[in-house]
């Protein structure tokens, strides 16, 4: 699903260029579908772990995802902190940063937790507040896999949350969005995909159902609240298209394209407030602009790929059989 990927990434670039499709902010339900694909490639990636025993299997996989996120994570923080020192203005680098700020972007996971902390006025990759998310959602994953029974109970209660969430009764963005509390069930959902069990199947389809019949009132009733809409639509269009793409069987070279796009669309995501920042200055339209930006944004990806991430996965990550390197 590489291909995918890398729309998505270069989808939540360009939301954050300002262009949206009339008012619809096409970012947000591209990140919903990476929560999706997140589960699905984690669940995977659980069932095939190479040890038998409770330990070494929890130290394969983290160790795995540690080692899938923060290698071009770190070189995307060096190169945001070398424009930053260069004199960069923007709301995310409005507070001198002191030692918890430094860490907070060095670990991410507090990164998710901006709404209370104000760490987003020093935040150098600013959509690393949902890698936040995403890493404690792999810090759980097995626990949920081990036990179905609580992973279950955790999607209903995130479910709750959301729903909660969504009707106005907790912050529509903060719960509905952002944290992990409000989302958990969408990272789930991709679970079920990949486990493919008559349970989870239905689980899926009256989540769905809901989800078009609360997208359907909204509309009749003309309520919008912060991307309740966008986080609907995201989960009503990724629920299928993961459920067609992952039952495709594709051409060899298709597959090698696949695996090329998959590369660089991680690089992408955490490149291009870089290139945003490196061009802002030039006041360019919107055109030219997110040209440079998603251009910029794949030079970089490419080069850390291939120069810093792909040689530390030779020498650290282990590699199951038909596992694509691309894999997020």
């Amino acid at each position: 699903m590489g291909l995918l990927r890398l729309l998505l990434a270069c989808l939540v670039a360009v939301s954050h260029m300002g262009i949206d499709v009339k008012s619809w902010n096409v970012g947000v339900g591209s990140v919903v579908i990476f929560y999706m694909l997140a589960g699905h490639v984690v669940a995977k990636l659980w069932t095939r772990r190479p040890h038998d025993r409770l330990l070494p299997s929890l130290g394969w996989f983290y160790k795995d995802r540690a080692l899938r996120i923060f290698p071009l994570y770190l070189c995307a923080l060096l190169v945001s902190g070398l424009v930053w020192a260069t004199g960069a203005h923007s709301y995310f680098l409005s507070k001198t940063p002191g030692f918890v700020d430094w860490i907070s972007n060095l670990t991410v996971v507090p990164l998710n937790y901006y709404m209370w902390t104000g760490i987003d006025r020093f935040t150098l990759i600013p959509p690393a507040w949902s890698l936040g998310a995403e890493l404690q959602f792999y810090l759980i994953l097995p626990l949920l896999m081990l036990l179905p029974w609580l992973g279950i109970f955790a999607a209903v209660v995130s479910l709750v949350v959301f729903s909660l969430a969504q009707y106005g009764w907790l912050n529509t963005d903060v719960f509905g969005y952002r944290l992990l509390l409000g989302v958990l069930f969408i990272f789930l959902s991709g679970v079920a995909i990949e486990k493919r069990s008559r349970l989870g199947n239905l689980a899926l389809a009256g989540v769905w159902i809901a989800l078009l019949a609360y997208v359907v009132g909204l509309q009749a009733q003309g309520i919008r609240r912060p991307f309740d809409h966008e986080v609907a639509v995201g989960y009503l269009v990724g629920l299928p298209l993961i459920l067609w793409l992952s039952s495709l069987r594709l051409p060899g070279w298709v597959n090698t394209l696949q695996r090329h796009a998959g590369t660089l669309s991680y690089g992408v995501f955490v490149f291009h407030f870089s290139m945003i920042w490196l061009v802002e200055p030039y006041a360019l339209s919107n055109g030219p602009k997110a040209g440079l930006v998603l251009l910029g944004s794949l030079l970089l990806a490419g080069v850390f790929h291939y120069g810093v991430e792909r040689p530390v996965w030779q020498r650290f990550r282990t590699k199951l059989p038909g596992q694509a390197s691309s894999q997020r």
